[in-house]
């Protein structure tokens, strides 16, 4: 269907967001169900988010997903959040209806899907470790601590930005014992990892152009599964690594497909082609 004036916009805010695969995944939704929508991807830099934000009004864009680095710095500017967006403390989705913003959290969702079906995984009673503190970070721990997550190891190359995310989840989740591991500390990660039920990459490391983290993965539980929220590549070295070392693993692509089944259904309304979205996205 061709780009008319009537055409409705969606699109991706990010920085960098060359690598985004989702306008591929929700062209080719818009597409099955014949909508008269398309779907672009706007580099945005952490700067001008806030411009960026006023434009959606602006431009009437219908939908728009979030990703790093704007999952937290958006929120400010938005004029409702979803109760798991305030818990999660990042947005990753933001619905325009007649210029009220709202923003949503779908990663969490999609996260808890993803893990289950590639992974068979639950996180009832079980141990995280959590490389990143960021948005997508976010995302997972409230899965994790949501159904019922016992212990969690936190480490990010920033330790107040670990610190502040682990002291907001110790305050909503007093039962769950949260810990922060600085990334240098070989020792303490290798002890943690020995411990861990799963291993999930919430953090841009490993991703195009972007070098992996350094960490002592021959000391992680051998029963453990690993999860890397990076998809592009599709196979990282994380994850190379560890299914060489027995681990089951599993990259970010089903959490993109999962989470942006969810925007596309608050968007639209529409039963989200989920087969359709997979085929896009080349598995």
């Amino acid at each position: 269907m061709g780009v008319k004036a009537t055409t409705s916009i969606y699109g991706i805010f990010g920085h960098p967001v060359k690598h985004s695969l989702s306008p591929d995944m929700h062209n080719s939704a818009f597409n099955e169900l014949g909508l008269n929508s398309v779907y672009v991807a706007f580099d945005i830099d952490p700067e001008n988010i806030e411009e960026a934000t006023r434009a959606i009004r602006v431009m009437g864009i219908k939908g728009i997903n979030i990703t790093i680095p704007h999952k937290q710095t958006i929120i400010p500017f938005l004029d409702e959040v979803s109760p798991d967006a305030k818990l999660t403390g990042a947005v990753n989705t933001v619905k325009n209806e007649n210029g009220k913003l709202s923003g949503f959290n779908t990663d969490v969702g999609g996260f808890l899907r993803a893990i289950r079906e590639d992974l068979d995984f639950t996180p009832e009673g079980k141990t995280l470790f959590l490389i990143g503190a960021g948005g997508a970070a976010r995302a997972v721990l409230s899965a994790f601590c949501m159904n019922g997550g016992a212990i969690v190891h936190i480490a990010d190359i920033f330790k107040d930005k670990a610190t502040e995310l682990a002291d907001q989840f110790k305050a909503n989740f007093p039962n769950i014992v949260i810990e922060i591991i600085e990334m240098e500390n070989q020792s303490a990660i290798s002890e943690k990892f020995a411990q861990a039920d799963i291993l999930v990459n919430a953090s841009p490391a490993g991703m195009d152009g972007v070098g992996a983290h350094d960490i002592p993965l021959t000391s992680l539980n051998k029963k453990a599964v690993v999860y890397d929220l990076v998809y592009k590549p599709t196979n990282t070295k994380l994850l190379q690594d560890a299914k060489e070392l027995g681990h089951k693993a599993s990259g970010g692509l089903t959490m993109l497909l999962y989470q942006g089944a969810e925007s596309f259904e608050i968007w639209t309304g529409e039963n989200a082609p989920v087969e359709v979205m997979r085929k896009a996205l080349g598995y």
